[in-house]
């Protein structure tokens, strides 16, 4: 089993279903950074915290297996260093 590591070097804990990075997002340099992370056992409370917190460029992993969300974690992480993915999302924010 792969085991996962975020953005900020933690070792994701194989009871984790979900992730919330809390983020900043600029625009010069486009960039989105991870200020912060929050571990869940289950991603209905993953989905819960991040639809609570008012902060757009924040960023939701789930999975309902451990490998699923580790898929998950490293698309997420090739997708932020994706400029035209950073461009979509900074025009949804």
């Amino acid at each position: 089993m792969t085991k996962g590591i975020t953005i900020l070097g933690t070792e994701v804990p194989e009871t984790t279903r979900g992730i919330v990075y809390l983020c900043k997002f600029t625009t010069h340099p486009l960039k989105l950074i991870v200020l912060n992370e929050l571990f869940f056992g289950s991603e209905w409370l993953a989905l819960n915290a991040y639809a609570e917190i008012p902060n757009p460029e924040s960023q939701l992993i789930s999975g309902s297996t451990y490998e699923i969300l580790i898929d998950n974690l490293n698309k997420l992480h090739r997708s932020m260093t994706n400029i035209e993915w950073l461009k979509e999302l900074e025009e949804c924010i």
